[in-house]
């Protein structure tokens, strides 16, 4: 299996649609109020009837109650649920199924205690201050390698990933994945198709 690309953020049908075609592998939802990229699930639904089962559907959640990120996930149909605040691996086996969760590349997560409740891959993304993530902001890639090298289950790189930088990201990371938003925008929510195009082209010639 290549690199897998993930376009997260994604807030218009239009946008969906120009991600499938750039042949992302992943399409990323946001479920978190507070985001400029917030979506609604039975949106989401509609945007992604009818796509083929190899594309998955994340959805991504800040602190959100587990039995509403469990019904998000099936009323849009998801396929993982990426927790992206503070929740903890105990909240973590309380929504079940499969799981991405966000940590920040320096810092040493509760890996077993992740596993334990279902852990699929992690996300390594930067600080990104009173934003959860999208800020454009990027990854510490050495600790992101670090991370790599020594995590348990897939990484997958996020954090200010561009179509301009991401060869070498991937050069020194060596991820299982990439996960991009702000690069490929033209403004908060509105993706760009050329730039998504090119960003998937630059993944696979990485």
């Amino acid at each position: 299996m290549g690199l897998q690309v993930k376009i997260c953020g994604l807030a218009r049908a239009r946008d969906v649609e120009a991600a499938v075609r750039a042949g992302a592998d992943a399409l990323g939802f946001v479920f978190w109020p507070g985001s400029p990229r917030a979506v609604r699930p039975a949106d989401v639904a509609r945007w992604t009837a009818g796509l083929e089962r190899r594309i998955l559907r994340v959805g991504v959640f800040v602190d959100a109650e587990p039995g509403a990120v469990r019904r998000a996930r099936e009323e849009a149909g998801l396929d993982v649920a990426q927790l992206h605040g503070r929740e903890t691996p105990a909240v973590g086996a309380r929504v079940g199924g499969r799981l991405w969760r966000v940590c920040r590349a320096a810092a040493p997560p509760e890996e077993a205690a992740w596993i334990a409740a279902g852990l699929e891959a992690w996300v390594a993304d930067a600080p990104a201050g009173t934003m959860p993530g999208g800020t454009g902001r990027p990854a510490d890639w050495a600790a992101a390698a670090g991370l790599v090298g020594r995590a348990a289950r897939p990484v997958v790189l996020a954090g200010g990933l561009t179509p301009e930088n991401v060869v070498e990201a991937v050069r020194r990371v060596q991820p299982w994945g990439v996960d991009v938003s702000s690069g490929v925008e033209s403004a908060p929510g509105r993706k760009d198709a050329d730039r998504m195009r090119i960003f998937v082209e630059q993944c696979r010639n990485a």
